[in-house]
């Protein structure tokens, strides 16, 4: 007896749509977790990008006896034992610099960059010029 059905082979357009529906399901659920992940990535990293430049600083300032340099070109000097390169900060209102401003004071400039005081009695201090918060809530310009 020779059967007259063909074999089917392939999904049908239901089962695609209900397949589709679920990787969305999916996509909408993991989307913002992974986006949060990476801003909490990048966030971290700045934060130990500070506390890589504040070392540098207090080495600069004990071989120096001293004195905290004027502009940090001195610690980016090749084959420096301080710094190799001023790193990017990250913020997520303002992207990446590698911008240093340098100020007489600690101020709550909202710029995105590096701010270093470089003369005065605030001398040596550097810290992320933001006054937005981070995922914890903090301001960039308190750490």
């Amino acid at each position: 007896m020779i059967s007259s059905r063909r074999a089917r082979s392939g999904f049908t357009l239901v089962e695609m749509m209900i397949v589709l529906t679920i990787i969305a399901i999916v996509a909408m659920i993991a989307l913002p977790k992974v986006g949060n992940l990476i801003r909490a990535a990048n966030e971290s990293a700045t934060r130990a990008k500070l506390s890589s430049i504040r070392s540098a600083l207090a080495m600069y300032y004990t071989d120096n006896e001293g004195i905290y340099p004027s502009a940090l070109d001195p610690l980016l000097q090749p084959g420096s034992k301080y710094l190799t390169q001023v790193v990017p900060v990250y913020t997520q209102a303002h992207g990446s610099s590698s911008d240093i401003h340098y100020v007489p004071a600690v101020n709550d400039d909202d710029t995105g960059a590096w701010g270093y005081v470089n003369t005065g009695a605030q001398a040596g201090q550097i810290w992320v010029q933001c006054t937005h918060t981070d995922l914890k809530g903090m301001q960039w310009n308190k750490y």
